[in-house]
């Protein structure tokens, strides 16, 4: 009798640290799970290639050709902070062009003049606030301003962030100022 107790203790005892086990077990591979998801870096994105992760938003106000606009190749690689004094773009800014890489720097550098199609947004953080309140776009159309290596300019703003974009400027308010970027096609920021 007393052997039979002693086997069933025994049984009890080993099932206990089978199931703590597995228990632990479990436990361990579910940490491990999070370990690794935590400590595998994803790649940062480049910006050779459209940004394909998010879905594309269309801002209120402004024109359908640019909705998604930050997910294009970026040309800048940080962002632009406000020139002291104010600029006509005034806030931080990004900028995007509608083109892959290899289309505007072929052999890694970038060629001008843009070709036709191309369509180069820039969006801007005002200082002191979170949201995009300005929208400036050029688009490359063949024909329509060989003047201005055929850009057409114009600029959108809002003052609160669930307010549509309008347009503020156009054309040669744009053009005067980027003529100072002939050079460069009449852009300012440089693909980096």
């Amino acid at each position: 009798m007393q052997n039979k107790k002693l086997n069933l203790k025994m049984l009890n005892e080993f099932l206990i640290v089978i199931v703590c086990l597995f228990i632990s077990a479990v436990f361990q591979s579910c940490v491990d799970e999070n370990q690794i998801s935590d400590a595998v870096q994803q790649p940062e994105k480049d910006n050779t290639e459209p940004n394909t992760d998010k879905p594309i938003v269309k801002l209120p106000g402004l024109p359908d050709d640019v909705a998604g606009y930050d997910q294009w190749l970026k040309i800048n690689a940080d962002p632009i902070p406000p020139v002291v004094g104010g600029d006509p773009h005034n806030g931080t800014k990004k900028v995007y062009v509608n083109k892959k890489r290899d289309e505007i720097a072929p052999d890694g550098e970038q060629q001008f003049p843009y070709p036709d199609g191309s369509i180069v947004v820039k969006d801007a953080t005002r200082p002191d606030k979170d949201y995009i309140g300005l929208i400036a776009i050029m688009r490359k159309k063949a024909g329509s301003d060989p003047d201005h290596n055929d850009w057409e300019f114009i600029e959108y703003t809002r003052n609160d962030p669930d307010a549509d974009f309008a347009v503020i400027a156009s054309g040669r308010i744009c053009w005067n100022c980027h003529a100072r970027a002939e050079d460069t096609d009449y852009v300012f920021t440089e693909l980096e």
